[in-house]
């Protein structure tokens, strides 16, 4: 019988739980998506829960587990010292996935995780992959015996923090080439902290800036275009320089869009994102230089998140081939450390993904399983329909302007709605952004929309080649000027849009739907947002999805193949 391989993520944001059982076989159980908590970082009793739940017959004699910055088991003994933590897990049955009750809880390093995460899509047999977050794990959790110790030395003390790490994949090896540190600083004229150096921690702090948050990293990146970017030659001097006393302190939409500080907001974004493309470049040309051998390259942890500077590294073309996951931040962490358990008693089985493989679709497997009975059940009340073809229905009623949640199968890992958990309308309608963004999803005005087209048409609507794929959304792509019209409301105002990719092979429905779509308006061509309202996680389960129904305003729901709509 195959071993399942556990995986936990104790991270500060996303934490999550996954098993794999096969080189594709995986279930990625993330926090926030049952607790409803955007971006959870509590200890994930909540996946832990569910899989206990889905599956009370199996048993973990060990896991590897990851905390970034600091180790799980540092955490939850401060934990335990606030409150009864331990008696808590006690009580929910899970104090053996944690090291005071189970010596196989083994800890394995963060960027090695986010590694290791990017090899379970991996379409390379060969490559480099350049994993860039906020911060990984301190210097002093590399163990001796750790294949990544020797890098250790290059820290200026042991409590530097991983910035960025470079791994090379030949022979079906996993290998660190490179690493840099950054160390956590007061600040010399704030009352903050700040990253002595780093990419990714440095947006975080201008994300903290305009946004009162550092994981609202991806507002910034669309924020940018509409302001003036000053060229920065240290980040570290340009937060000290920057008037903290004007950075945003509310809460809701509506105080940051009544800020009297719009253009300052819109300019340190610009500058911002200017600095990280450059920086990002450069380091890569570098790489490129050291390694000329290697012709692929795979971007990950949350850094990989930007799809503006994705898009300025692929027309680069440093590398030759360009991949990105659809979870590179920490939602891809516990998936990481149960395949790198699988990886050490199959590494030489492991073959490279092919299209069919290059979906986001590993949710728990349990987000799939429900019926006519459960539909009924659920949303008993509504009209429930199951059309002879649903695509066909809702091509329809997408083409005459309404929008529609659409919610199939297995849900996505990642922080983008890929077509299982989707808000679907006409990009033709006149008005939809604006409509999205105020009566529907409750967006900050300037927020742009993505939209999915299928991959043999893609340079139809986009100045790309013909074979570029994006089936993750990871690249903003630049919109051929004559469809900027047709285009308006998924363009953003530098004339791009985060697009999605699609095969028929890779989701079959929704690729039926464009085709359908296209059969009747002309664009085969759908704007494409995940299933939430602001602040709120994707839909996971059937009753988030009738709660999401009961507080929009949109006229219809489809859930598998049964269309539901509001009773006259």
């Amino acid at each position: 019988m195959n071993q399942t391989f556990l995986g936990i993520g104790k991270t500060i944001f996303n934490s999550s739980a996954c098993l794999v059982k096969d080189r594709f076989d995986a279930e990625i159980y993330l926090t926030e998506r049952l607790s409803r908590k955007k971006a959870s970082g509590e200890w994930p009793h909540a996946a832990l829960e569910k899989i206990c739940h889905d599956y009370p017959k199996q048993k973990w004699t060990k896991h590897y587990e990851n905390r970034d910055v600091d180790s799980p088991q540092f955490i939850e003994n401060i934990l335990d010292s606030r409150f009864p933590f331990f008696d808590f897990l006690k009580n929910k049955k899970l104090i053996h996935f944690t090291k005071k009750e189970n010596l196989n809880t083994l800890f394995e390093t963060h960027h090695r995780a986010h590694a290791y995460s990017s090899l379970f899509l991996s379409p390379f047999k060969k490559c480099l992959i350049v994993v860039i977050d906020g911060a990984g794990n301190r210097a002093k959790y590399f163990s001796s015996d750790h294949p990544e110790y020797s890098f250790t030395s290059s820290a200026e003390t042991q409590e530097s923090c991983e910035e960025r790490s470079v791994y090379s994949w030949v022979d079906q090896e996993l290998t660190c080439v490179d690493k840099k540190w950054q160390t956590f600083k007061r600040s010399e004229n704030h009352d903050r902290h700040f990253f002595s150096s780093g990419l990714g921690s440095f947006y975080e702090k201008v994300s903290e800036f305009i946004f009162n948050s550092k994981t609202n990293a991806g507002k910034v990146m669309g924020l940018a275009p509409f302001g003036k970017a000053d060229l920065i030659h240290s980040p570290v001097d340009f937060l000290e320089n920057l008037d903290w006393k004007k950075s945003y302190s509310g809460e809701t939409k509506q105080d940051w869009e009544s800020s009297p500080f719009q253009k300052l907001y819109q300019n340190v974004a610009a500058s911002t994102q200017a600095y990280f493309e450059s920086d990002l470049l450069h380091y890569l040309k570098d790489l490129k230089l050291k390694y000329p051998d290697f012709d692929n390259l795979i971007l990950c942890g949350g850094c990989a998140l930007n799809c503006t500077a994705n898009m300025k590294v692929a027309q680069a073309r440093i590398f030759e081939n360009l991949f990105v996951t659809p979870y590179p931040g920490d939602e891809g962490i516990s998936l990481g450390l149960a395949f790198s358990q699988w990886m050490q008693s199959h590494s030489k089985t492991w073959t490279p993904a092919l299209q069919s493989h290059l979906t986001s679709f590993y949710g728990p497997k349990s987000s799939a399983l429900f019926n006519e009975a459960d539909v009924n059940r659920i949303f008993k009340g509504f009209d429930i329909v199951k059309p002879s073809d649903v695509t066909k229905s809702v091509a329809r009623y997408l083409a005459d302007g309404e929008i529609i949640a659409w919610f199939q199968g297995r849900s996505e890992i990642g922080p983008r709605a890929l077509g299982h958990r989707s808000i679907l309308a006409n990009p033709l309608k006149s008005g939809l952004k604006d409509e999205l963004n105020s009566k529907i999803k409750f967006r900050e005005s300037f927020r742009p929309y993505g939209c999915i087209v299928p991959e043999h048409r893609a340079n139809v609507y986009f100045d790309l080649p013909s074979d570029f794929k994006n089936p993750f959304m990871s690249f903003a792509c630049p919109v051929r000027f004559d469809f900027y019209k047709p285009l308006k409301e998924v363009m953003h105002v530098d004339c791009t849009s985060r697009m999605q990719t699609l095969s028929k092979e890779q989701d079959e429905k929704v690729f039926n739907l464009l085709i359908e779509f296209g059969k009747i308006t002309g664009l085969e061509c759908l704007l494409n947002t995940s299933l939430n309202i602001m602040n709120e996680p994707i839909v996971e389960s059937l009753a988030d999805l009738k709660r999401f129904f009961e507080s929009s305003p949109v006229n219809r729901v489809v859930a598998g193949d049964y269309l539901i709509s509001r009773s006259n």
